[in-house]
């Protein structure tokens, strides 16, 4: 399973989880999945702790050209990176942190709660501390119905049809 994209418009929230090695192929598919969803404004984690991503500076920039599309302000970014990993991550931060907030985190809680903080106060408090709305939001994140799930890989792409969790 190299690329999930998971697009939740209830909770203006992607989540993009990658694993194995990924080819360009698949990031452009990723990149250009999420350009016609139209989706600059939502928040996204991206957990690429199991994934090994080898991108030159010209591919993190294109990659980066291909998501800004929309000029209207970018939503947060969360990337979720093993502890020895995330240069790409990093790469990505430093050349789009202007556009809006991003950062870089090793746990998925961590994201999570960064992003929520982030949602429900704007840009300027990525660096405040978690309120009790983070963690309530993180157990409202799986109930949105029209959540809309795409397999990446390669240049393959494979819909997948999502359904409210039961808890």
């Amino acid at each position: 399973m190299p690329v999930y994209v998971e697009i939740s418009p209830l909770h203006r929230l992607v989540t993009i989880v990658a694993r194995g090695t990924l080819t360009a192929d698949e990031v452009r598919s990723s990149a250009q999945k999420l350009a016609e969803a139209r989706v600059r404004r939502f928040a996204k984690i991206v957990e690429v702790a199991g994934a090994h991503l080898d991108l030159a500076p010209a591919d993190i920039a294109h990659l980066a050209q291909t998501l800004r599309g929309d000029p209207d302000s970018r939503g947060p970014i969360a990337f979720v990176v093993a502890a020895n990993r995330g240069a790409f991550a990093r790469q990505f931060a430093a050349s789009t942190a202007h556009e809006g907030p991003v950062d870089v985190f090793h746990s998925l809680s961590e994201a999570r709660a960064w992003i929520a903080r982030t949602q429900q106060a704007g840009p300027q408090a990525a660096n405040s501390r978690p309120t009790p709305q983070a963690a309530k939001y993180e157990t409202d994140l799986l109930s949105d119905p029209g959540r809309q799930g795409t397999m990446i890989r390669g240049t393959r792409q494979r819909e997948i049809t999502t359904r409210e969790l039961v808890s």
